[in-house]
């Protein structure tokens, strides 16, 4: 867990200074049960570690090939901050993190099972809670720090973002929407500065997001969207930098 403590904010921190592709997918069945996963690829961080850190150090640090899965149920009971409600929706869930310092692979797979679209809407509101979990917090978490602080509690995170949009399903319809109040309070925040000045300096965050559904889509509203020949599975990409002057693009309505 030690390692996780030293990886996991500079991760983080790395997601605004660098390339990054995110991958998140909704995978709902018929039944409305189903899973959330969100892939990330940061790989390109091994050069800034072994930089920030150098190799004598990080091998001190114990930071060394890592291929292990940590599920959640070992470690959300632990944390007093968190309701019993998040609790339960976070316990199925598991993180795999894949490090290869030689091989420069830095990968980690996030996966969140749901019984039914509304724990599903229920565990959006969590993972984009920036005030209660976000990833920075539940990596500090799994990191051993209860705070989730990651250091100083000051480095942007993907959630403080996510946060800016009321996500809802049910059976046929699923929708994300910008919240024009959180949109205004986090474009007032001075973090969002930093991001776009990162963003002029090479930051480049490659975002898809794809929504696999029982049945074929009827109507959808995101032009940049893509319906596979049977219609059950959307995908939309984006640039996140692009996103930060226009949140208007990772918005969408989807009756199906």
């Amino acid at each position: 867990m030690k390692i996780l403590k030293i990886i996991l904010p500079i991760a983080l921190a790395f997601c605004f200074t660098g390339c990054l592709d995110v991958d998140e997918q909704i995978d709902v069945k018929k039944d409305g049960s189903g899973q959330m996963t969100e892939d990330m690829d940061m790989s390109q961080m091994i050069d800034i570690l072994q930089t920030y850190m150098g190799k004598d150090e990080m091998s001190k640090k114990g930071l060394q090939n890592m291929d292990t899965t940590i599920y959640l149920k070992d470690i959300v009971d632990t944390i007093s901050s968190f309701s019993a409600e998040k609790k339960a929706l976070l316990r199925p869930a598991s993180v795999h993190i894949k490090l290869d310092m030689d091989g420069k692979v830095f990968k980690t797979r996030m996966v969140f099972p749901f019984t039914s679209q509304e724990n599903l809407q229920k565990l959006y509101a969590v993972m984009s809670d920036g005030s209660s979990l976000g990833n920075a917090k539940l990596f500090g978490n799994l990191g051993g720090d209860e705070g989730g602080n990651g250091g100083n509690g000051q480095s942007p995170d993907l959630s403080q973002f996510t946060n800016i949009y009321d996500f809802k399903c049910k059976d046929g319809l699923m929708s994300k929407r910008v919240n024009k109040e959180k949109w205004k309070a986090l474009a007032d925040n001075p973090q969002v500065a930093q991001m776009k000045q990162a963003s002029q300096m090479g930051m480049d965050i490659n975002y898809t997001t794809t929504i696999l559904l029982p049945r074929p889509v009827k109507k959808i509203d995101n032009p940049n969207a893509k319906l596979s020949d049977d219609k059950k599975a959307v995908t939309m990409k984006y640039n996140f930098s692009d996103a930060l002057d226009h949140p208007e693009q990772f918005e969408y309505t989807i009756e199906y």
